[in-house]
């Protein structure tokens, strides 16, 4: 990557960039980071693979809403489970569908396996594409490489677990494949998140956001910064679990 710019950080970034629907996530501390990233590169069209509980999505979806963009954004989902993240009732899709509703107007949840869903997407559409399904090495290579005719010559991948090197994951894997390739840098935190430049002209802000990523100052900076306001978030979440579990307590009591 060629030094480049390094982005200006905003005072108000710790306010603004605050995911309001908090569910148990392995992604909780990516939040603040996909929320300054689609309200930097203004993405046309958003799609994740793997949602489940729907906090990156609705991190994202948020984000839109908050900046008025006009962008279309799809999760994919059969929301049934799988061996990684374990297979779950009904009940996460009723509680996902509820949280999607604020966002109906942008956000289409499409409750489909990904290949059923490629028919969905128009070809070299994608800006931003989100996988985090199956952690396999050959499954996350299956899952990306089905979906890159739907990617724009601007798009920007996220991978998550990319950190995670044990329990069959083979994300990790994948990721420095592609970085021999591709431009790409990665947090740590949350058991990782890897940002890949897939597309050949991309926007003057991820341009920036590569520069940032740059050089050795840079992405110890650009670390730094996600690492703290993912923290923030991470505490809210915990106070807020807090809160029912008291309030859960005291119900019982009184019943």
């Amino acid at each position: 990557m060629n030094a480049g710019p390094t982005l200006k950080w905003n005072e108000g970034d710790a306010q603004s960039l605050r995911p309001k629907y908090l569910p148990r996530s392995a992604w909780i501390g990516h939040g603040p980071f996909a929320m300054w990233l689609v309200q930097a590169i203004a993405p046309r069209v958003i799609v994740e693979l793997g949602t489940h509980n729907g906090y990156s999505y609705f991190s994202m979806c948020q984000a839109i809403k908050d900046a008025g963009l006009q962008s279309k954004a799809y999760a994919v989902d059969t929301w049934q489970g799988d061996d990684h993240a374990g297979f779950y009732s009904d009940q996460v899709y009723q509680v996902v569908a509820l949280a999607n509703q604020p966002y109906e107007n942008f956000s289409t949840l499409l409750r489909k396996r990904f290949d059923q869903a490629l028919p969905d997407i128009a070809a070299g559409s994608v800006d931003l594409l989100h996988v985090d399904s199956r952690h396999g090495y050959e499954d996350v290579k299956e899952d990306f490489e089905s979906w890159i005719p739907k990617l724009s010559d601007r798009a920007i991948v996220l991978f998550h677990d990319t950190e995670v090197l044990d329990r069959g994951f083979g994300v990790y894997k994948y990721w420095a494949e592609l970085t021999k390739k591709h431009t790409g840098f990665a947090f740590r935190q949350s058991h990782g998140l890897g940002v890949l430049f897939f597309g050949a002209n991309q926007t003057d802000a991820a341009k920036v956001l590569i520069g940032q990523a740059s050089t050795p100052e840079g992405i110890d900076q650009l670390r730094q910064r996600f690492v703290k306001l993912g923290r923030g978030t991470r505490l809210r979440y915990v106070g807020q679990r807090a809160i029912q579990r008291i309030a859960s307590f005291f119900q019982v009591q009184r019943s």
